[in-house]
């Protein structure tokens, strides 16, 4: 007997499980034909009212992981396999929703639009008074001008000297635009001051005023006439000053140096006196903030009920300041030289070269020579402090003449000419 050889390639068990996937699923249908008439014979039993058995519990089938049976190998040729059939996944399209197909709309608020009044571009004027008038403290005084377009708003009307306020009032502009109001400027303050009429913010007009005491008056009376307006005060060094006074309260009056919009002093001085033409000084702190300040004279306590004041705005420079050169000859009144007699002249020099101040009189011909008559040189001290005695020669002639006075050169030069007369 031969033996044989049992055996099988991949091919061949690859066949054997088709074979027995095929078998399977025809078994499995044969079971569903004779399954089918089996449950319409139970159903026929239960309506004809057939004694009703005792249920048993069916056996519960166990799923057994059973190895595919082993074949032998043929001679036969491999039975084809038909493809199993897969499940292809078919993409869906969304349902259209109740949102999607009725959205609620979005409302957007449309902002109010409020319409934008362009108001007027009013120009307000001063007619009255003029900018040359002098105005004298203690007197009525109409003020008149004119706003286009015409408005029944008020204008403010306000004149200050310094810091003291002199009028305040308020008017409102007749139909045609004009304006007119009569005040009493306050017989307080004195000096060169600014006169606005403002309607509201929206307009205002500023000018310039001078206003005085009325030296016919019987009371308290003081001014002013040097300084001139925007005149330099040099940090360290002295300042002079000079002016006229009748009736003064105490019999004195204070000099000094207002900074802080005029409201603060920086350098005072009392002088003692009852009336007359006077000058004196004040010598300004080294650490003085340069900048706007106000030469001020007045009598009696500052502010108090009966002071008056006068008032020059000024300039404040430090003494390292480019501009801060000066030169002032401080001798008040006119000035008489007599001839084989000495006149004393003095002033204020601040950074001049080597301090140095020159003097010369020279006698004011006809012909227009300038015949020196007396010369001399004097210098100034920590503070610009500078004096000279001059004397004019006994054979020097007599008549018009002319003072000079000079310091610097170049930039820095600075020039004091004044016409004197040299008498016999």
């Amino acid at each position: 007997m031969k033996p044989v050889a049992i055996g099988f390639d991949k091919l061949s068990l690859r066949n054997s499980y088709g074979f027995q996937l095929v078998e399977e699923i025809r078994v499995k249908k044969r079971s569903d034909l004779f399954l089918l008439p089996g449950l319409i014979f139970l159903a026929l039993v239960a309506c004809g009212g057939a004694p009703s058995a005792t249920p048993t519990t069916a056996p519960t089938a166990t799923a057994v992981a059973q190895n595919p049976p082993t074949e032998p190998a043929t001679d036969e040729p491999a039975t084809a396999v038909p493809a199993t059939p897969t499940t292809e996944i078919v993409p869906t399209e969304p349902q259209a929703t109740s949102d999607a197909l009725f959205p609620t709309p979005v409302v957007t608020a449309t902002p109010t639009l409020t319409p934008t009044v362009e108001m007027p571009s009013y120009t307000v004027s001063i007619i009255e008074p003029g900018p040359a008038v002098t105005l004298l403290a203690g007197r009525e005084m109409t003020f008149r001008g004119d706003v286009q377009p015409p408005t029944t708003d008020p204008l403010t009307v306000t004149l200050r000297v310094g810091s003291f306020t002199a009028v305040s009032t308020q008017v409102t502009p007749d139909d045609s635009g004009g304006w007119e109001v009569t005040a009493t400027l306050a017989d307080v303050a004195s000096g060169p001051g600014t006169l606005t009429v403002a309607l509201g913010d929206l307009a205002q007009v500023a000018q310039p005023v001078q206003v005085a005491f009325d030296s016919a008056t019987d009371g308290p009376y003081i001014s002013l006439a040097r300084p001139v307006e925007g005149e330099t005060a040099v940090a360290g060094h002295a300042f002079f000053m000079q002016g006229s006074s009748r009736n003064l309260l105490d019999d004195s009056f204070t000099i000094g140096i207002l900074v802080d919009d005029c409201t603060n002093f920086v350098a005072a001085q009392k002088i003692s006196l009852a009336e007359g033409n006077w000058y004196g000084f004040v010598i300004l702190p080294q650490n003085v903030t340069p900048g706007p300040a106000c030469a001020v004279a007045y009598t009696g306590e500052y502010g108090e009920a009966g002071w008056r004041e006068a008032l020059i705005p000024i300039q404040l420079r430090a003494a390292d300041d480019p501009l801060a050169v000066l030169l002032h000859l401080a001798n008040s009144g006119e000035l008489e030289f007599v001839v084989g007699e000495v006149t004393t002249l003095f002033g204020v020099a601040v950074n001049v070269p080597e301090q140095a101040v020159d003097i010369m009189l020279v006698l004011d011909t006809a012909v227009g020579t300038n015949e020196p008559v007396a010369t001399g040189k004097a210098f100034a001290d920590q503070f610009g402090f500078w004096s000279i005695d001059l004397e004019v020669p006994d054979d020097a002639p007599s008549g018009p003449a002319l003072l000079t006075v000079t310091a610097g050169e170049g930039n820095t030069y600075q020039e004091i000419r004044l016409p004197i007369t040299i008498a016999p």
